[in-house]
């Protein structure tokens, strides 16, 4: 690994489909890295991401996996790493939240979420690790839920992203050696298509008073922490979490 300037360099963002994920490769990008659009099903959110960082003279490249194997993983990563900027960073904010009630709750649901949410971030992180220049970052994105157990319908995802923490927790350590920040941001209730879908007005009326600040969060609020702790200015930040809830 050797030394660069983060300006300089590239990102990957693994889920920059979705509206967390298309906000965080946005703000990398405007910082003038070279971003890395990695997708599975909605290629054409991607492509218009693309064509809007063109019109707004920024760098990006779209990459397509389904991610469901370590294979999987280390081909997106050598992929992604014959770019010829040096690689900076790995932003993972890819992850469905699957809605079953509790009591529905199968072992197939459970490995499942376990390893999208718990098994998949960490194994990326972990090959990633090995491509990373010195003074890399890996910061994925988590949630609130673990403080509450999560709601009645998303208990199993709670859990695997308490996994997460933990796992990135002993991670970040690990890699401190090498100067890799190993971060993560814990969202909170954020407007996105995700979050409506199957709730009514009422339903999301009813989560968004709960939250101190009266609100629900936006995609645009959560990508600012991401691109916070990828800045020079948490440069002695690791092992951390910035939470983006509104005090919930």
């Amino acid at each position: 690994m050797s030394r660069a300037d983060p300006q300089e360099a590239k990102v990957l963002v693994i889920g920059a489909s979705g509206s967390i994920g298309s906000a965080t490769a946005t703000a990398l990008a405007q910082k003038g890295r070279t971003v890395g659009l990695h997708y599975f099903n909605n290629r054409d959110k991607v492509v218009n991401l693309r064509h809007r960082f063109e019109r707004m003279g920024l760098k990006s490249v779209i990459l397509a996996s389904q991610l469901a194997s370590a294979q999987d993983c280390h081909q997106l990563l050598d992929e992604f790493s014959q770019l010829p900027e040096p690689f900076y960073g790995l932003a993972i904010c890819s992850g469905r939240v699957p809605w079953i009630p509790w009591h529905e709750l199968t072992v197939d649901d459970w490995q499942n979420v376990i390893f999208e949410h718990c098994i998949l971030p960490y194994l990326l992180a972990q090959i990633a690790a090995e491509r990373l220049i010195k003074g890399g970052r890996i910061v994925y994105l988590s949630s609130i839920s673990p403080k509450y157990g999560g709601s009645p319908q998303t208990v199993h995802y709670a859990a695997a992203k308490a996994g997460l923490e933990t796992a990135m927790l002993g991670l970040a350590k690990q890699l401190a050696a090498r100067k890799i920040r190993v971060n993560g941001v814990r969202a909170g209730f954020v407007d996105t298509p995700q979050q409506r879908l199957g709730r009514t007005s009422e339903e999301i009326q009813k989560r968004v008073d709960k939250i101190p600040l009266r609100r629900a969060g936006k995609a645009d609020e959560v990508a600012s922490a991401f691109a916070y702790l990828f800045s020079e200015g948490a440069a002695f930040i690791t092992g951390e979490f910035i939470t983006v809830a509104g005090g919930d």
